[in-house]
């Protein structure tokens, strides 16, 4: 598990992109806990330990709400697993709902990767680098 405040402190990163929030406003009603931004491209990254599968379709739905119009961009779920909630079920949860809204927003991609796989021993992988799509599942 990552705590929340340490996952928020941490140096996420993807070449070309820089910080933008971390847990404040996004838009009304929706704070995810860190975003990174190049020009109107962001990349969404939620930490989440809970188990709850409604959680995850929140998620993915706000996304897909902001991510309109000018914006464009992908949602990153970094999960604990358990024993009901493996990176592979909530991806496979995710398909029909990302399917149905797929018209709708300029969500490109989602993935799902396990909290212990994508910050190891004080270090974070690199977004989109081999390593983390080796590891993250795409929905």
């Amino acid at each position: 598990m990552i705590p929340d405040r340490l996952f928020k402190s941490l140096l996420h990163n993807c070449t070309g992109y820089e910080k933008y929030l971390t847990g404040q406003s996004l838009e009304l009603g929706y704070k995810p806990d860190y975003v990174l931004k190049k020009e109107n491209d962001f990349i969404i990254l939620e930490s989440e330990n809970s188990s709850s599968r409604k959680t995850f379709v929140g998620g993915l739905v706000k996304a897909a709400h902001f991510l309109q119009g000018e914006r464009t961009g992908i949602l990153i779920f970094i999960i604990v697993p358990k024993e009901n909630t493996t990176v592979s079920a909530i991806a496979n949860h995710l398909k029909a709902y990302l399917s149905w809204i797929k018209e709708k927003t300029n969500l490109s991609k989602v993935f799902v990767i396990e909290a212990g796989q994508y910050y190891n021993n004080g270090t974070l992988l690199k977004i989109g680098e081999e390593e983390f799509n080796g590891l993250a599942i795409q929905v």
